[in-house]
């Protein structure tokens, strides 16, 4: 089975949209006899949220969850616990993603593959109130796995899935990071693994419009790569920034359900 996590947080605008492609993505799944489900973790939810969890709430591949606001990796973190599948990856509502590199990734953890990552699309925006004006594209073709590149520069993209015992062999996502908890998670797992593949599809596109925690050029996103350079011996990249910024973070632990805990760093 693939688990899908999705979390939720004022996504109210996205939704519609979302819900359209989601229940395409559904369908081609199980008509490619992908066994599938979607987990949504909705903090703090609105109204328009709720009626999206009721919406599919009578599909079996369909699991929605009210928790109080929590950071983006605890969400992270708790759908991985939850998920039935041996195969995980996350879904952000307002991206799309291409159910065909789903079929694909599915097959290639079959194939004995612990992480698969994508080509995708990037699309900028600039929003004006309650519409949107599409500026700027890029196609990502991604590198081929190299173990130093992929310590050093996260390289795994937005779309990337990975098994639940490669999860178990890294450890949980940084809850105390706000943004880079993927970068970080996944130059701990290149330590531990190189069963990274490159999948031939496209796995979908990926919307930035200043909006989200990772529109990039933000004090707190270069504190927390610092970080994550620290953390890993990138010291080359580091890039000067408040240091008060910093101060906060635990370099050589990770925060989880409330504690830190030893990074296992490969």
């Amino acid at each position: 089975m693939i688990s899908i996590v999705t979390s939720l947080y004022r996504t109210d605008r996205y939704l519609d949209k979302f819900s359209k492609r989601l229940a395409k993505v559904a369908k081609y799944l199980f008509d490619h006899n992908v066994e599938f489900e979607l987990i949504a973790i909705a903090n703090d939810p609105t109204e328009a949220e709720k009626a999206f969890g009721e919406r599919f709430k009578q599909e079996k591949w369909f699991n929605f969850v009210s928790v109080p606001r929590e950071t983006l990796y605890a969400t992270w973190n708790r759908g991985v616990e939850m998920a039935k599948g041996e195969a995980v990856g996350f879904w952000n509502v307002d991206d799309r993603r291409h159910p065909k590199a789903i079929v694909e990734a599915a097959e290639r953890f079959k194939q004995g593959a612990d992480l698969v990552y994508f080509p995708f699309l990037i699309i900028w925006y600039l929003n004006f109130k309650n519409w949107s004006l599409p500026v700027k594209f890029r196609f990502d073709r991604s590198v081929k796995y190299d173990k130093r590149e992929f310590t050093r520069s996260m390289r795994c993209g937005p779309f990337f899935m990975f098994t639940k015992d490669l999860y178990n062999q890294v450890g949980p996502f940084d809850e105390q990071l706000k943004i880079v908890g993927d970068f970080d998670w996944c130059v701990r797992a290149a330590k531990i693994s190189e069963k990274f593949v490159l999948a031939k599809n496209s796995a979908g596109i990926f919307r930035v419009d200043g909006n989200g925690l990772s529109s990039g050029g933000k004090p707190i996103h270069v504190a927390e790569n610092n970080i994550v350079y620290r953390r890993h011996n990138v010291l080359d990249k580091i890039v000067s920034v408040d240091a008060k910024l910093e101060e906060k973070y635990q370099i050589q632990s990770v925060f989880h359900k409330g504690k830190y805990v030893a990074i296992n760093n490969g």
